[in-house]
Parts: C-alpha cells; sequence; structure tokens
C-alpha cells in the first residue's frame, strides 16, 4: 500500500506559483495569497508554502469554489476538480519579526512576491531594488526577500486614541461628582436662606 501511495505521489507535479502576495499586520501575522496554475492533464498539484505555522487555511479555484486539500510538512496538495487555477490563502506568524519599532517580513521564493504594506507603515529597509512600487504595494524579485518597516504612525494614533478614551472616562467620572456638589451647594443656600 505505502509502495502505492509514494507511486502516486511521484505522479503528481510540483509546481511552482504564479504569483505570491503577501499583507503583513502590526500583529506579527501575515496573510499570504498564492495563484497556481494547473496544467490541463493533472488532477492535483503540490505547492510549497512559506512558512511551517498555517492558520485559516482557504483552497478555492478561480471562482471561489472550495477545493479539497491536505498538507504535509510544508507542502500542500490540492485536489484540482478541472480548475485552470487554484488559489491558495493562509494566516502565518513565521514570516515576522519584530525589533524595537522595526517589524521585518524575511522568505525565500521562487518568485517575485508582492507584499501590501498596512496603510500608514514607514519603509525603513529592503533586501535589494524592488521590480515595481504601486502605493503600498512592493514587488519583490525571486531570491531572499526581506522589507523593514514601522508602524509608528498606527501606533501613535492608537496612543492617541488610548489617552483620548481616558480622558472620556475621567470626564464621566468627574461631570456626576460636579453635579452632586452642585446638589448639595443648591440645598446648602436653601437652608442657609431659611
Amino acid at each position: 500500500m505505502k509502495k502505492a501511495l509514494l507511486a502516486l505521489l511521484l505522479f503528481i507535479p510540483l509546481v511552482n506559483a504564479q504569483s505570491i502576495s503577501i499583507a503583513p499586520y502590526g500583529d506579527g501575522y501575515a496573510t499570504v495569497e498564492i495563484e497556481v496554475p494547473v496544467d490541463d492533464y493533472a488532477t492535483q498539484v503540490t505547492v510549497s508554502l512559506l512558512g511551517s505555522h498555517y492558520e485559516d487555511v482557504f483552497v478555492t479555484d478561480a471562482n471561489g469554489n472550495p477545493l479539497q486539500y491536505f498538507i504535509e510538512g510544508n507542502e500542500i496538495t490540492i485536489t484540482t476538480q478541472n480548475s485552470q487555477i487554484v488559489k491558495i490563502t493562509y494566516s502565518t506568524p513565521d514570516l515576522m519579526t519584530k525589533e524595537g519599532l522595526v517589524w521585518t517580513l524575511s522568505l525565500k521564493s521562487e518568485t517575485p512576491v508582492s507584499v501590501i504594506l498596512p496603510e500608514g507603515a514607514s519603509l525603513v529597509d529592503m533586501s535589494e531594488s524592488p521590480l515595481e512600487v504601486e502605493g503600498n504595494k512592493i514587488t519583490m524579485p525571486a531570491g531572499e526577500v526581506q522589507i523593514s518597516f514601522l508602524l509608528q504612525n498606527l501606533e501613535e494614533q492608537k496612543t492617541v486614541q488610548d489617552v483620548s478614551t481616558n480622558e472620556d472616562k475621567d470626564l464621566t467620572k468627574i461631570i456626576p461628582l460636579l453635579g452632586a456638589l452642585l446638589v448639595l451647594l443648591v440645598l446648602g443656600f436653601a437652608l442657609w436662606k431659611r
């Protein structure tokens, strides 16, 4: 049985992604989207995944219909069901590191990678020159990819929001106290006038 399974696995093509898109977040996770072309004769394809921990895995065809898959190690094998294109989406914490305020996305890819930085992120460093930059989307060439960025503006906005929220909470505590003090003053004045 094991020999038959091994022989079957040898006929499942290991394919390279047509496109890889990664969206890093300030919580240390990155969402990876891989699009893979499927040969006309293939009933299954195997694709290497980035990272080693995978969460919220979704595998669909070009129309968004779910496809069956199984993951072994860092490879995913997908039953293609006559699909021309397979889309794989998942989250992983393995591509991000943080040192101080600087987040770094690191990976190795055999195809170019599009990295979509969070809104308000400030680019700090890149491993090499990008192929293309379009807004907050940076397309890096194949190979070792490293992009470092700051989310300081987002953290400053959060701090300002936290401070204003705390001030609002303080005001909601002070207003009833001032109201009670006013009532006591009015009562005191009314008793004094008698």
